[in-house]
Order: C-alpha cells, then sequence, then structure tokens
C-alpha cells in the first residue's frame, strides 16, 4: 500500500507567495481603472465647466458665418451647373454666322442676293443675275460643298426663272445642314 497518498491539496510556500502575488495584482488592477476612470471624470467635468457662455456665443457667432458661406455655396454650385449646361448647349449649336460667311464667300459677283433664310436645319437662297453662268457658278459651288460635306447635306434647285421684264435670271436654292 501506498502511504504517501494525501487527498487534501499541500499548501506549500510558493503556492501560498503566487496567491499573495496574484492578490496584489488583482487589487493594483482594480485600483489602476477606478483611478483612470476617477480622472476621466474630472477632464469630463472640467471641459464642461471650461464651456462659458462667451465660448458658446463665439460658438453661435461661427455656425451664423458658416451658414451664411452654405448660403453662397449653394448658389454659386447653382450658377456653375447653369453655365455648364449653356456651355454644353453652344457646343452643340451650329454658328449660324461662320456658316453664313462660309456660304455667301461662294457667291459669284454677278450674282445678287434677293433673300437668304438660314435657320438649324436649311437654308432658303434666292439670287438674280443678268447671266446664267453666274447661276451655274453658284450651283457648282454649292454642289462642291455638298460633295466635301463642308457645310450642306444636300441641295434642291426650287426655281430658275427668267425675267423678260429685266432680262435677267432668278434662282430659288433649298440646302439642309
Amino acid at each position: 500500500m501506498i502511504t504517501d497518498i494525501n487527498l487534501l491539496l499541500r499548501t506549500d510556500e510558493e503556492s501560498l507567495k503566487r496567491k499573495k502575488r496574484i492578490r496584489i495584482l488583482n487589487f493594483v488592477a482594480a485600483g489602476l481603472l477606478i483611478i483612470v476612470g476617477l480622472i476621466s471624470l474630472v477632464v469630463f467635468l472640467l471641459i464642461q465647466g471650461a464651456n462659458s457662455p462667451s465660448i458658446r456665443k463665439e460658438q453661435n457667432d461661427v455656425l451664423k458665418k458658416i451658414s451664411q458661406f452654405q448660403d453662397r455655396q449653394s448658389k454659386l454650385f447653382i450658377l456653375n451647373n447653369r453655365i455648364d449646361s449653356i456651355d454644353k448647349i453652344l457646343k452643340t449649336r451650329k454658328d449660324i454666322s461662320k456658316t453664313m460667311n462660309e456660304l455667301l464667300a461662294k457667291m459669284p459677283d454677278n450674282l445678287s442676293i434677293n433673300s437668304f433664310e438660314i435657320n438649324a436645319k436649311s437654308i432658303v437662297l434666292t439670287g438674280e443675275s443678268n447671266s446664267l453662268y453666274s447661276i451655274a457658278q453658284l450651283i457648282n459651288n454649292l454642289t462642291d460643298m455638298v460633295y466635301k460635306k463642308e457645310i450642306l447635306k444636300s441641295l434642291t434647285l426650287s426655281s430658275l426663272t427668267l425675267d423678260n421684264s429685266s432680262n435677267g435670271y432668278q434662282v430659288s436654292l433649298k440646302s439642309d445642314l
């Protein structure tokens, strides 16, 4: 039989020292936790106490100034948005004055223009000349513009008439842009 078996826990000096150290560390940890909590509470109370009426007044003044700038900022945003929209529209538009100047540059000298109507999609031109050669030059110049796809997409001769009283020819042309 074994006589060294002891069912009771032995309490030697080392285990007692360990338990004592653990107990001391637990008290130190709890104490530090309480100290940190108290310091946080004191700092919070100091911040709340330092928030005097003059600081609150300054805060309100700053908030009012910021709100005024927000109104300006929103107005500037709206204006910039409108300017961008107008710019996009202007970029998609055709420059009618440029178109008109290029067409007038193609007109022969002996041809006088009776009417010149231009809009975003078409041009209607009525001219008069004493010579069929000038009218032929006009038609050839405009036909070249259609072939080169410079400005005109199509060209239609609406009418070509002879005016017996003035011995002149009248031409009417329609073109799509």
